[in-house]
């Protein structure tokens, strides 16, 4: 390479790294300039509408109605506050208060309430709200090279565009990553919108995430807002205990069930009698039962054309949510969803949780949890029942 080329190569990288230098501080100064607006106001509040699409192919929509006020003194948050979230078409509603003494969650369609850990909450709750998020955000551009997209009208409101990009990485030739879209409205400097955007390996399975949350009504320096004096309202309760019943027992006779499958097919734990039956229990975005994906799709490979069904069953989500899901993840056993009521006759007491059934429809063993070893376990176990 000669020297005129050499010097023009120089040349360009030094301009690249000065356009991400400007570009990167014009995002920490917007972002900068968001945080400073907030902390200006001895209080404010908002109104987020937050959609969500994870595990499945539902958009689940959460309304959120915060406020703060300004605690200076105060070492665990600097601001004391009131978080309200209602999950749309869900009976989730909650608040969580934080007076400057306790953080308590308040369940108001339940008219109970329980304490939190403050040390607990403020680490698990650093960036969930509107302001720790934009702290956390703020470092973003000296880590990962971010950039300025096109100015844009987000519902009529001109917005400048920001682009973060957190984690950029390729697996066996599949492209990973999580950008964030940060919306501020010129004229009052604050988000509009916010979205994730993130592809990631979850436990051997590539799970897509979209987040979008819509920012209104902000309010700022509000009279009458005194949330050291709110607390926990009259007639209000701690959760009442449930009795936690034990695991059905091996040797008891399994109750029966009949549920729809994804496809919408009937099922029944009678018509399987003469098989060995695995039935899982599960939720969508349970940890445990996430990781047992991989094993359950090898055990399930193993044993389709053999005298054996696999079965999972979610005691929370619908029909439809679990079709999603199934599709998501290229399950090809058979999944039921509304199973609330089969999960209750079964003692569930968390997720995942495997029961497994003999010929005769007998509770041959139970395994609450997902461990290393279950996949192992479980095959000794399927093993061992079809040679009877």
């Amino acid at each position: 390479m000669s020297y005129l080329n050499k010097g023009f190569v120089r040349l360009f990288a030094c301009i690249l790294l000065v356009l991400f230098s400007i570009e990167a501080n014009a995002q920490v100064s917007l972002i900068q300039n968001a945080i400073d607006k907030l902390e200006g106001y001895k209080n404010f509040s908002y109104q987020c509408i937050e959609k969500t699409l994870d595990y499945t192919t539902d958009t689940t929509t959460k309304q959120h109605k915060d406020i703060f006020q300004k605690a200076p003194g105060d070492e665990n948050f600097g601001y004391l506050f009131s978080l309200e979230t209602q999950e749309i078409g869900k009976s989730y509603h909650v608040i969580d208060l934080y007076n400057g003494q306790n953080v308590i969650s308040i369940f108001p369609d339940d008219s109970a309430y329980q304490f939190a850990d403050i040390k607990k909450y403020a680490m698990q709750s650093t960036t969930s709200t509107l302001p720790g998020f934009l702290k956390w955000l703020k470092g973003r551009p000296e880590k990962k090279p971010s950039e300025m997209g096109r100015d844009t009208a987000i519902n009529g409101t001109f917005c400048y565009h920001s682009i973060f990009h957190i984690y950029d990485t390729t697996i066996n030739k599949e492209h990973y990553h999580t950008d964030i879209d940060v919306f501020i409205n010129k004229l009052s400097g604050l988000p509009n919108r916010i979205i994730m955007r993130e592809k990631v390996p979850l436990f051997g399975n590539v799970t897509n995430y979209y987040v979008a949350n819509q920012y209104s009504n902000y309010k700022f320096n509000q009279e009458n807002i005194d949330i050291a004096a709110m607390t926990v309202p009259n007639g209000f309760h701690p959760p009442k205990d449930q009795a936690v019943l034990p695991l059905l027992a091996p040797g008891t006779v399994a109750p029966d069930w009949t549920l729809y499958t994804t496809d919408g097919k009937q099922l029944s734990l009678a018509q399987l009698k003469g098989k060995v039956v695995l039935m899982d229990f599960f939720f969508i975005g349970c940890g445990g039962c996430m990781a047992s994906l991989q094993s359950l799709d090898k055990i399930y490979g193993k044993y389709k054309d053999r005298n054996f069904v696999l079965v999972s069953i979610s005691n929370r989500d619908s029909r439809k949510a679990v079709t999603g899901f199934k599709k998501n993840y290229h399950i090809k056993n058979p999944v039921c969803g509304d199973g609330a009521d089969v999960a209750k006759a079964y003692h569930l007491p968390g997720a995942p949780l495997f029961y497994y059934i003999d010929k005769e429809g007998k509770i041959a063993n139970v395994i609450f949890g997902y461990y290393d070893d279950f996949e192992s376990k479980t095959t000794s176990l399927i093993d061992s029942l079809l040679s009877k």
